[in-house]
């Protein structure tokens, strides 16, 4: 499986198709969201620590919310962000894991 989540040091595989706060919650992950993965609160906020050109290229919603939280080059929204490379390898964490 190409998405990997880092939590507390223990890396967990998960799917591959589906945003990322989908995988995570399939997988029992907590995602912080207030908007329910709708593109509107930006708190699904994760750290991309490996994979970055496995994703899909940020959308015009995904975009404006990390510009407007001043998210690093290393951010992406999980529940605007995709797996677009399947055999890639991608891993994440988030500051709450």
């Amino acid at each position: 499986m190409p998405l990997v989540a880092r939590t507390r040091g223990r890396d967990r595989a998960l799917g591959s198709r589906g945003t990322l706060m989908a995988l995570c919650q399939a997988a029992g992950l907590p995602v912080a969201s207030a908007c329910s993965g709708r593109g509107a609160c930006a708190r699904c906020i994760m750290t991309v620590l490996s994979g970055m050109a496995a994703l899909s290229h940020p959308g015009a919603r995904e975009r404006r919310l990390l510009t407007r939280v001043g998210a690093g080059p290393d951010q992406r929204i999980g529940c605007q962000c995709r797996i677009a490379d399947p055999s890639g390898d991608v891993e994440i964490t988030t500051g709450y894991w």
